[in-house]
């Protein structure tokens, strides 16, 4: 890589995905102020079949695979991802490089109705297009109702009041990269509502041969948050678990010690794991609770539909 050289990163077209890219272009104009960045949008199947729930559409990659192509083929330099979206086994030849600072790692509850989530009703109608977030709700809510909620966020909003529900649950920092975290009715409590596997952070994705890339994604990495992300897919791929199932890991710093929080359960919400695990090594941590839950038949409840 020339100091000249331009410097493609690939995107989803959504505003937040291309907010997220643009974060991931100025830290790189900081750390390679000679060279340039171009961010090129690209729609992936996910963001085309918003008609239906992830789990329906099926597979891995929904909003990664053409992003991928675009890196195998050369035609982008970094792929830039919501780090919950990208498979824990990626194609042949790929890498997860890096991961900048984390942002908010929970999921929020926004509602018209309500103050606070612990006002509403027992049977009220909730949305959202995470089977985890609907399975977390109903141990709280198990007469509640629960719609599908797909799209950008704009468009999820949009539903929210246009359908006139009780509320949706939705990714706190997606909320607050576009300014509208102020619509958030409540922030769930991350150690009950345990997020999903790398909840809050970016992913950089780079070709695995490709040094000058895994450099410069160095440069813009936060030690802190691949730690804890490296841990919580470690534990994802463990229970063999992709995007769509109900499963939430959670990793971070407590008081001078590593906390591991993981979350199992079936669709029902009515067979559920749930425990923390605490000590110096997120990664060991991570792989002590999949023995343990998978000694509890946490593969078992994940492949149950």
């Amino acid at each position: 890589m020339t100091d000249d050289e331009t410097i493609v990163l690939g995107s989803r077209t959504s505003e937040l995905a291309l907010w997220q890219a643009e974060s991931i272009a100025d830290r790189i104009r900081e750390v390679h102020p000679d060279g340039d960045v171009e961010i090129v949008g690209m729609e992936t199947l996910g963001d085309r079949l918003q008609d239906r729930p992830v789990p329906e559409i099926g597979g891995k990659g929904l909003f990664t695979e053409k992003l991928e192509k675009a890196l195998l083929a050369g035609e982008i330099d970094m792929a830039i991802h919501s780090l919950k979206d990208l498979p824990t086994d990626l194609p042949e030849g790929l890498t997860w490089a890096s991961a900048p600072a984390r942002s908010t790692p929970t999921d929020a509850f926004v509602s018209h109705r309500w103050m606070s989530f612990d006002d509403v009703p027992e049977e009220a109608t909730i949305a959202t297009g995470s089977r985890r977030r609907r399975a977390q709700m109903r141990q709280r809510r198990p007469e509640a109702n629960f719609e599908n909620l797909r799209g950008n966020i704009g468009t999820r909003l949009d539903k929210l009041r246009d359908h006139d529900w009780d509320g949706i649950v939705m990714a706190t920092v997606a909320l607050e990269r576009l300014e509208r975290a102020d619509l958030i009715t409540t922030e769930l409590e991350p150690t009950l509502h345990v997020p999903a596997v790398s909840q809050g952070a970016l992913g950089v994705e780079i070709a695995e041969d490709r040094d000058d890339m895994r450099r410069l994604a160095d440069a813009v990495a936060d030690d802190t948050t691949v730690e804890a992300c490296s841990a919580e897919r470690h534990f994802l791929r463990r229970l063999e678990g992709g995007c769509s199932v109900p499963i939430g890991g959670y990793c971070r710093r407590e008081k001078g010690e590593w906390a591991c929080y993981g979350w199992v359960g079936d669709v029902a919400g009515t067979t559920v794991l749930h425990e923390r695990n605490a000590g110096s090594d997120p990664l060991e941590l991570a792989d002590e609770m999949a023995d343990h839950f998978i000694e509890q038949g946490a593969r078992e409840i994940l492949h149950h539909d």
